[in-house]
């Protein structure tokens, strides 16, 4: 009777293989977080997912001795037992297999899968933190430049992104801190009043403030193109070639045009403006 719950214990524990798909790709030193996401559903699926950080030990292996003190007693296995390894195997199996070569020779001497979880993130979490902080400091230096709004936001986005797969996702209030931060003078507005708020506002809803916003601004441009690019083509010195047009760029320039346009002739404002 107990070969015979045992075997139906085992069988149990491995009809639970069928419900563990392979993860998409292997694990490696790119692709921890995907990973872990794939892992970590098949085997909460199975119910399987407590075996990674169990704390609890295995049941007796043996049955309790009907006349206990007796040494010729022959020991019955204890069908649980047997089921609670058979479980605990195919899980540690489960991980093994759907690591890369380059990744399974850090784990390969663990014999639990408890062991080889808790190699798996430690393995990783040096990388994360380094990753945490040049990626945080790319967010602190980000700044909207010549981007218009939503090129702006997918970069802001994209770094959160980042930020998430290595285990730190950002909070709202900060993705909103950052995105403020790098904003030009012309969303000053925008940012004052953000900041005047009593209930924090959320990333879409500043999405949306801050499109509006640059619309506007395109409009009293009388163009589609961002007050930042606006701006800097001011810079370059549209202005003065328009006001110089006659009389030549620059100041000289400038002043032979008024020179041009007095009463006497063209020489006489060329002479002007040559002073």
């Amino acid at each position: 009777m107990a070969f015979a719950a045992s075997s139906s214990a085992l069988s149990a524990a491995l009809s639970l293989t069928t419900f563990l798909p392979p993860v998409s790709e292997k694990l490696n030193r790119t692709n921890h977080q995907s990973w872990k996401a794939q892992v970590l559903a098949a085997l909460r699926g199975a119910q399987l997912a407590d075996w990674l950080e169990t704390n609890t030990e295995p049941p007796a292996r043996y049955l309790p001795k009907k006349k206990p003190g007796d040494e010729d007693e022959v020991p019955v296995a204890n069908p649980e037992f047997g089921a609670w390894v058979a479980k605990e195997q195919i899980v540690l199996s489960y991980l093994l297999t759907n690591l890369s070569k380059e990744i399974l020779g850090h784990v390969n001497t663990e014999t639990t899968a408890k062991g080889a979880w808790a190699a798996i993130e430690a393995l990783f979490a040096s990388q994360s933190r380094a990753k945490i902080i040049s990626t945080r400091m790319a967010l602190t230096s980000a700044t909207k430049g010549t981007s218009n709004i939503s090129e702006y936001f997918t970069k802001i986005k994209s770094l959160a992104d980042e930020m998430a797969a290595a285990s730190r996702k950002l909070q709202d209030e900060e993705f909103v801190s950052y995105v403020l931060t790098g904003l030009d003078q012309d969303f000053d507005s925008i940012v004052s009043a953000v900041a005047a708020r009593v209930e924090p506002i959320t990333v879409n809803e500043l999405h949306t403030q801050l499109i509006a916003h640059e619309q506007r601004l395109e409009m009293r441009n009388g163009g589609n193109q961002s007050s930042a690019n606006l701006a800097t083509k001011g810079k370059s010195g549209g202005g003065n070639s328009y006001r110089g047009g006659r009389g030549g760029s620059g100041r000289n320039g400038g002043r032979g045009n008024r020179g041009g346009f007095t009463r006497g002739g063209g020489n006489n404002g060329a002479n002007r403006g040559s002073f």
